[in-house]
Formats: structure tokens, C-alpha cells, sequence
């Protein structure tokens, strides 16, 4: 939400900027056309971009993170949204109710988890399980299924895969889970001790 914001706030001060600078060199000081037109792109690309330079600064001190940090973080964030479309793009191709039901909570838990970090990416660094390695194997683990489910032949070795698959993908999602608590740990021991604090609170009250 932030960053969608601080463009609105760029735009909201370098547009009038430009009309500003335009309209005042070309009737208050007589500037040629395409002179005018030069001057206020100026006039707009200079506040657009110096808002933005201190608007990134303060972005990433909310994070309490580097400019390399966030640049690493983003590039992570931009290859996991890849892979949670892989796997919602598999989600029509699994035709077993529980292998779909494991998806679907696959999906879940990573949007879940992808959500989070987006929003705080400072929780990227308590999510590295997930973004280097579960994310990874639920992807390739859901192809390996859909290639499966799609075979002509159901012989018993296909079988034989497609149930080790199912419980595969049954433990990751354990892990999955896992993860999303993960992230989601400072929360509950803040909810824990915000909970301590009031419980204590209405015992001294009463």
C-alpha cells in the first residue's frame, strides 16, 4: 500500500509542477514552445524523482532494512509469485478430491506466507525454508503429480508414484505450515504477552 502512496504523492506534486513550469515560461517569460514544453518535463521529473529518492530512504528505514537487502528480498518475492501461478495453474489438472484438497491448502499457505513477507519484508529472513526450498519442491512435486495423473498407462509402478507423491506433498504441507508459524511467531508472542498483560490487569482489578 505504501508504495502505491508514495506514487500517487509524486504524481500529486510533479504533474501541477510541470503544468506550473510550463505554462509560466511559455506566457510570463515568452519561451519558445517546444522551450517551454523541455522546461516543464524539467519542472516535473525533478520533484517527481527527489520525492522518490527520500520517499525509498524512508520506506526502508520502516523496514530497518538495506537498499541490497530489499533489492534481494523483491527479486525473491518476484520468483516466488512465479511459482504460486505454477502451482495454482496445476490446480485443474489434479483430478484426486484429497491431491486437490493438499494443493489448494499448498496454495493457501504460500500466498499466506508470500502475503506476509510482502507486507514486512524484514520476515523474509524467518521464511528462507520456504522461499529456497518448500516453495521449490511443492512445484516440482505438483508437476511430477499432474505428469503422473495424465499417463495413459495406470500400471502398478505409476500407482506406486502417484500414492508417494499424495503423501509427499501430504508432509510438506506440514512444512508449509510450519513456515507460515514461522512467520507469523513474533505476532503470536506479541498476542501472548499483550493476553499476560490484560489478564493480569483484571486480577489486580478485581
Amino acid at each position: 500500500m505504501k508504495p502505491f502512496l508514495y506514487l500517487a504523492a509524486r504524481l500529486g506534486i510533479s504533474l501541477p509542477s510541470a503544468s506550473l513550469t510550463w505554462l509560466t515560461s511559455l506566457f510570463v517569460f515568452n519561451a519558445e514552445f517546444w522551450e517551454a514544453s523541455l522546461l516543464g518535463l524539467g519542472g516535473g521529473i525533478i520533484p517527481f524523482y527527489t520525492m522518490k529518492f527520500f520517499q525509498n530512504r524512508s520506506l526502508l528505514r520502516s523496514y530497518g532494512l538495506t537498499r541490497q537487502e530489499y533489492k534481494y528480498i523483491h527479486e525473491n518475492l518476484k520468483e516466488a509469485q512465479k511459482k504460486i501461478s505454477r502451482l495454482q495453474g496445476k490446480q485443474f489438472q489434479i483430478r484426486s478430491l484429497s491431491a486437490m484438497r493438499q494443493l489448494n491448502d499448498m496454495i493457501k499457505f504460500s500466498r499466506r506466507i508470500f502475503s506476509i513477507v510482502k507486507k514486512d519484508p524484514k520476515r523474509f529472513y524467518a521464511s528462507e525454508q520456504f522461499f529456497f526450498y518448500h516453495l521449490d519442491s511443492a512445484v516440482e512435486l505438483t508437476d511430477k503429480y499432474t505428469m503422473l495423473v495424465t499417463q495413459p498407462v495406470k500400471n502398478k509402478e505409476v500407482l506406486s508414484s502417484l500414492e508417494e507423491t499424495r503423501k509427499t506433498l501430504h508432509e510438506l504441507n506440514s512444512s508449509l505450515e510450519e513456515d507460515l508459524m514461522k512467520v507469523l511467531s513474533n505476532d503470536i508472542d506479541t498476542l501472548r504477552i499483550e493476553l499476560d498483560m490484560a489478564k493480569k490487569s483484571i486480577e489486580q482489578k478485581s
